[in-house]
């Protein structure tokens, strides 16, 4: 199901929240910058990929500069992917090779960096979980139109339950991040299996177009908007 809207921090746009079975979706936000700096860096989570690790956290602070921005211009953009508190969520893997477990308590979670709105969503703001992932949907200029860019990065550690899927699926379906009126692509190593298998979950088809930026070893995804599926 989705979350309600809560007002995004340029004042004038509406932020999007997203709450499914699982999960909790928030637009990023420099409160994030060292969890996703640790994503970022961390070689497992680009095991499959032929993008290399940050090495600096400067770097991840210009990544989440430009994120943040998207937000502001265009009310769309990527979204932290966390626990919702009273869930748990299991993973194939973890550093000592048992199943990881990201249980929240709330009496041990940490504050919130951010000011809960007052709204219907307002108790989910109100502990800051773990950082599971991170999804979402940029604007991207592509053969002469405007399309939908998507990215997905998963913590290794909570890899194999179903998190992405279920955090790219809410994201796609909101009618508010405008992936149901336009076309969405992502790009991947054409090696990257679990990527290419979770884009196949997701809708998306393998085009034999370049892809943007014009890496070897990429591959382009297509997502058409629903009033072109079929056709």
């Amino acid at each position: 199901m989705h979350g309600a809207a809560t007002p995004s921090f340029d004042g004038g746009r509406r932020a999007v929240l997203l709450r499914t079975e699982r999960l909790l979706l928030a637009p990023v936000a420099e409160s994030d910058l060292e969890e996703l700096f640790a994503l970022h860096a961390n070689p497992l989570a680009f095991a499959d990929d032929l993008t290399e690790p940050l090495t600096d956290r400067e770097q991840m602070r210009w990544v989440l500069q430009q994120w943040i921005r998207a937000w502001q211009e265009h009310g769309t953009g990527y979204l932290t992917v966390r626990p919702t508190a009273a869930g748990s969520v299991r993973g194939r893997t973890a550093d000592d090779g048992t199943a990881a477990d990201t249980t929240t308590d709330d009496t041990a979670a940490r504050a919130a960096a951010r000011t809960a709105p007052d709204n219907a969503a307002a108790g989910a703001l109100t502990t800051r979980d773990p950082l599971l992932g991170v999804v979402g949907l940029t604007p991207l200029a592509f053969e002469g139109r405007h399309v939908l860019s998507a990215y997905w990065r998963l913590d290794p550690a909570v890899t194999g339950c179903g998190i992405a899927t279920e955090a790219a699926r809410a994201v796609l379906a909101d009618p508010r991040l405008g992936a149901r009126d336009q076309k969405v692509i992502a790009v991947t190593a054409a090696g990257n299996r679990p990527s290419l298998a979770l884009a196949a979950r997701l809708g998306f088809l393998r085009s034999e177009r370049e892809a943007p930026g014009g890496r070897t070893g990429d591959v382009l995804l297509v997502r058409r908007p629903e009033d072109e599926a079929g056709t």
